[in-house]
């Protein structure tokens, strides 16, 4: 096992990187994820979306929703943070839509690994193995991947 990780101070360190100002927490619990990400944005003074009640409470974002594929997802996000950080919860259903779609993963976690604008991103996602094994190259030295059971309590 990996020592714990704080999440707090790895929000509060994601603005300080000059690129990879991104990083992923993987959940094991699904049900408890919205109100984690919103516990963390609330101890980080960061913004916290939850993308699934989001679309459900705009008609006329949801009926773009093929736009929102990898690249669309990170300009709309790049347009909603008003804090240095914004924690991104509830993003399954657009996972789920990009599954057609050959090296999508590759695409996402590229995006990850390589995001320098404002705001910096916090993915908070149900646990996938794919995402969890991938090696993160560029910049060794930052966390892009954390597996939420190897974290500090909130």
């Amino acid at each position: 096992m990996n020592d714990p990780i704080n999440m707090i101070k790895l929000v509060e360190d994601l603005p300080s990187r000059p690129r990879g100002r991104a990083c992923i927490v993987l959940t094991h619990d699904y049900e408890t994820q919205k109100e984690w990400a919103e516990r963390l944005a609330v101890k980080t003074r960061a913004n916290h979306i939850n993308l699934l009640e989001l679309f459900n409470k705009d008609a006329e974002l949801s009926s773009r929703i093929g736009e929102f594929l990898v690249p669309g997802l990170f300009s709309f996000l790049k347009e909603r943070g008003e804090a240095p950080v914004l924690i991104i919860s509830g993003m399954e259903f657009l996972k789920a839509t990009w599954s057609s779609q050959s090296n999508v993963l590759e695409q996402f976690t590229s995006n990850i690994e390589t995001w320098d604008q404002t705001p910096c991103l916090l993915f908070v996602l149900q646990y996938d193995k794919t995402i969890a094994s991938r090696e993160f190259r560029r910049f060794r030295q930052y966390t892009f991947v954390v597996d939420q059971k190897e974290t500090f309590a909130l």
